[in-house]
């Protein structure tokens, strides 16, 4: 029955509403009551006194009996009270209204003695001498000379102020009904609200673990409550699943396509040499194509190791005190052969004081080893290679310019992707595999620097890269564990 958030905060809500409402309900009901009987009561005292005052006049001959029966008669018909004046005896001398009828009896009731014996009594019920209404019934005691001589007693029927109770309890009753049902308007707006977010949150999470990464969960973005901010952790989250998965999805077609094209060109070649259709003469030519596919195969896997390092957190930083200016001398003098294959212009300016930094030497040397390979791979026979180091801001800057192909500034920010490749036409010639600057991006945030990039397509593209100083505090070769 309560299988659902809604219909538990809607039943929750409409309990506290209704017992809320109700207990108002009676303490109002019974408030106003206490009042209109406090309040009678009250009126009938005050003319008691009044009448207190009479009586005494009556008994000391300060007016007549007619005189007093006619007082009494026109408090009976503005008060709607019957008045009885009895002496020590408890026999009725004087009334309001039906003389004949009372006049000389005797009262007996034990309340009504009780008035005799100096005691003034407020009473509400049903007296038996003057018939089956309910009544009000205030006695007061008339003391003369310090003793009670007589005393009086008046009758008020209760169906004046019972009438007026109800019409109140109607009102209050009304008012709560109102009430109680715009609240729970109120509430079930308010219950949908709060458990559509959740509800829709569990359809989401459904679809999600069924691999549908695209649905999301609709709230206001200007509500910041606990729901909103659940609900929005919650898109976030589905946004970096989507992420994850987009990235696994072009990881996994990546990496079968960079194996399947070289093994696809092995493949042939040796099919071609099995079967006799490559020429012994050409065997050397397609055995050295064969060569660069395993060795590039051989990078790609390293890489894709390297990187699945990276991303678990098991790539720690060893850092050491090194010259980056004899990296720098000793990284080119590896590409001495290549250089001058293609004919390439080297330009160095290295800082003229040595360049001692804190970092992991091997680590830094792949990044310069990747940066080189990246500006031979895009630069043009005869081109200039621009090698700097300078000392700013309490750091190593490194910079490596060259004059290739150049970036488009859409694409710059792309570069660091896996698998991205800006030469896209060309990618078979450049035997790249598209790994190079994601792991130098990895490398350089994991030593908390900076690496930037300025490129123009056409004329050349700039890296820019910075290093902690050596100083004496690090003495220790301690190594740098994942954050």
């Amino acid at each position: 029955m309560f299988n659902t958030v809604f219909k538990k905060l809607l039943s929750i809500y409409f309990v506290i509403i209704f017992v809320s409402f109700l207990i108002l309900g009676l303490l109002f009901s019974q408030l106003f009551e206490n009042y209109f009987f406090s309040r009678h009561e009250s009126v009938l005292l005050e003319e008691g006194e009044k009448i207190n005052q009479l009586v005494i006049g009556y008994l000391n001959r300060d007016i007549s009996r007619e005189r007093l029966n006619l007082e009494l008669q026109a408090v009976e018909r503005f008060l709607d009270t019957r008045i009885w004046v009895i002496d020590k005896s408890g026999i009725i001398y004087g009334v309001s209204s039906d003389e004949k009828k009372w006049i000389g009896k005797q009262i007996t009731t034990k309340d009504m003695l009780e008035v005799l014996e100096g005691n003034i009594i407020v009473k509400k019920g049903i007296y038996e001498e003057i018939g089956k209404t309910p009544m009000v019934t205030v006695g007061m005691p008339i003391f003369i000379n310090g003793q009670v001589d007589n005393a009086i007693i008046m009758h008020s029927p209760l169906y004046g102020i019972t009438k007026a109770i109800k019409e109140v309890h109607k009102i209050i009753w009304t008012a709560m009904s109102i009430s109680f049902f715009i609240s729970f308007i109120i509430l079930y707006i308010v219950s949908k609200k709060v458990s559509s977010p959740i509800s829709e949150m569990g359809q989401v999470a459904g679809k999600l673990a069924q691999g549908d990464f695209s649905q999301r969960v609709q709230f206001s973005t200007h509500i910041e409550d606990e729901v909103g901010k659940v609900t929005r952790t919650f898109n976030d989250m589905a946004d970096r699943l989507e992420k994850i998965e987009e990235n696994r999805r072009s990881f996994i077609s990546a990496v079968a396509h960079e194996l399947r094209s070289p093994l696809t060109l092995i493949q042939g070649f040796v099919q071609g040499m099995v079967d006799g259709t490559v020429e012994e003469e050409d065997n050397d030519k397609y055995l050295n194509i064969m060569l660069g596919e395993t060795k590039r195969l051989t990078k790609l896997i390293a890489n894709l190791l390297d990187i699945q390092k990276m991303e678990s957190d098991q790539y720690p930083i060893y850092p050491q005190a090194f010259d980056m200016n004899e990296l720098i001398v000793r990284t080119l003098m590896k590409y001495e052969e290549d250089i001058d294959k293609k004919n390439i212009q080297i330009d160095i300016k290295l800082s003229e004081n040595r360049t001692f930094v804190w970092a992991d030497k091997d680590a830094y040397e792949q990044v310069l080893i990747n940066l080189l390979e990246n500006a031979m791979k895009f630069m043009k026979e005869s081109g200039r290679l621009q090698i700097k180091s300078e000392y700013a801001q309490d750091k190593i800057w490194v910079e490596i310019q060259d004059n290739g192909i150049g970036i488009d500034k859409e694409e710059q920010n792309k570069i660091w992707d896996r698998f991205y490749k800006v030469d896209k036409s060309r990618d078979r010639n450049k035997m790249g595999t598209g790994l190079g600057l994601y792991i130098v991006k990895k490398i350089i945030d994991r030593h908390k620097e900076e690496i930037k990039v300025v490129s123009e397509k056409g004329k050349g593209t700039t890296f820019i890269f910075s290093l902690p100083i050596d100083s004496a505090k690090r003495k220790l070769k301690t190594p740098i564990q994942p954050s």
